[in-house]
């Protein structure tokens, strides 16, 4: 069946590296207000996300629009990686 090629590795947005490209698959923190925050910028489940920088804050990309996070936050999106680079 699924044999060669294929593979399946889910993280937090806050592990992946630079250019890493994947899909959001849940949105999750203790606090209510961060969920809330994430939701009204347009950061949803199922939406393509690309990492475009780490450091010193982390730059992604959903769509056609670029968002600053911090850490704390970026750990609250977990992602599908689809591309490493």
């Amino acid at each position: 069946m699924f044999t060669q090629g294929f593979s399946v590795h889910y993280s937090p947005l806050n592990f992946l590296g630079t250019k890493t490209q994947g899909i959001i698959t849940a949105i999750r923190n203790k606090d209510d207000k961060i969920v809330k925050k994430l939701l009204s910028m347009g950061i949803h489940t199922g939406m393509q996300i690309t990492l475009e920088q780490r450091f010193p804050s982390f730059v992604i990309r959903v769509g056609r629009t670029r968002i600053a996070l911090d850490k704390d936050i970026a750990s609250s999106i977990k992602v599908r990686v689809t591309t490493r680079n």
